[in-house]
Order: structure tokens, then C-alpha cells, then sequence
């Protein structure tokens, strides 16, 4: 060890440099405090306070709020899904006449087609005089055709 100091002495050294660390943070911190008391913390502290009495009342209307329009909510739910079903049932029911329809369709164009295919027989064509028109027209009579065709 160093001349003339023993183990205990250099351990005490120590600890006043260390009491004397502790004594400045203390005295900063007490600065600190000061300075906190004279820029309104009790103002600041109070109004926190107000703040949050007034967040614990909203807080108690929400939950009579919820606990309501569950309630509210569950019946127009209910209703809604009476709602729903309902339309299914007429969607099924418009998709079930618009294949009805698309058959229809599919039905005159292929009898239109099979009419179109089928040549003209000398009894089909017949000769009009159109005295408007200053001559003669050929056209086909109505009679070989089927009622629905659009030709008709």
C-alpha cells in the first residue's frame, strides 16, 4: 500500500469522495425541485386531477352508452338478418327467371337461324304492286313464319 496508509484509511478516503458525490446530486436535485414548485406543478397537478375526473365520468356515460345500444343493436341485427334472407330469396328467384328468359332467347335464335338456313321455296315469294314505290316488290309471306319470330 502506499507509505504510511493502511486499508481502512484509503476505505474512508473513498467514501468522502463518494458523500461528497451524493452532496452535489442533492443539491442539483433540490435545485431542480425548486424550480418545478415555482413553474405552477400544483396548477399542472390540479388540472391532471380535473382531467382525469372528467375522463372517469365520460368513461361511466360510455358504459351506459354500450350497455343500451347493445341491446338496440341486437334487435335491428335480428331484423337484418330476417332482411337478408328475404333477398336471397329473390335473388334465387330473379336469377331463376332470367335463365328462364336466356332460354327463351336461345330458343328464338336458334328457331330464327333454322329459318334463315332453309332456302326459299317458289311458294314463299310472292309479287306486290306498290304503285307508290313505281314498280314491283318481292317479298316473303308472313304465313310460313312462327308466331314469336322477329321476321313476322
Amino acid at each position: 500500500m502506499i507509505a504510511g496508509m493502511t486499508f481502512a484509511t484509503v476505505i474512508n478516503l473513498v467514501l468522502v469522495l463518494l458523500c461528497l458525490c451524493v452532496l452535489v446530486q442533492s443539491v442539483r436535485i433540490d435545485r431542480r425541485i425548486r424550480a418545478l414548485r415555482r413553474s405552477g406543478l400544483d396548477e399542472a397537478v390540479a388540472k391532471l386531477d380535473a382531467a382525469t375526473q372528467h375522463a372517469r365520468l365520460v368513461l361511466t356515460d360510455l358504459r351506459h352508452v354500450l350497455s343500451t345500444d347493445v341491446a338496440a343493436r341486437s334487435n335491428g341485427s335480428a331484423s337484418a338478418e330476417a332482411m337478408r334472407d328475404e333477398l336471397a330469396d329473390m335473388v334465387d328467384i330473379g336469377n331463376a327467371v332470367a335463365d328462364r328468359i336466356m332460354d327463351a332467347a336461345r330458343q328464338a335464335q336458334a328457331v330464327e337461324a333454322g329459318i334463315r338456313r332453309r332456302p326459299a321455296r317458289s311458294d314463299d315469294i310472292f309479287i306486290d304492286d306498290a304503285p307508290e314505290a313505281g314498280g314491283k316488290v318481292l317479298g316473303l309471306s308472313a304465313g310460313h313464319f312462327s308466331r314469336g319470330s322477329a321476321v313476322a
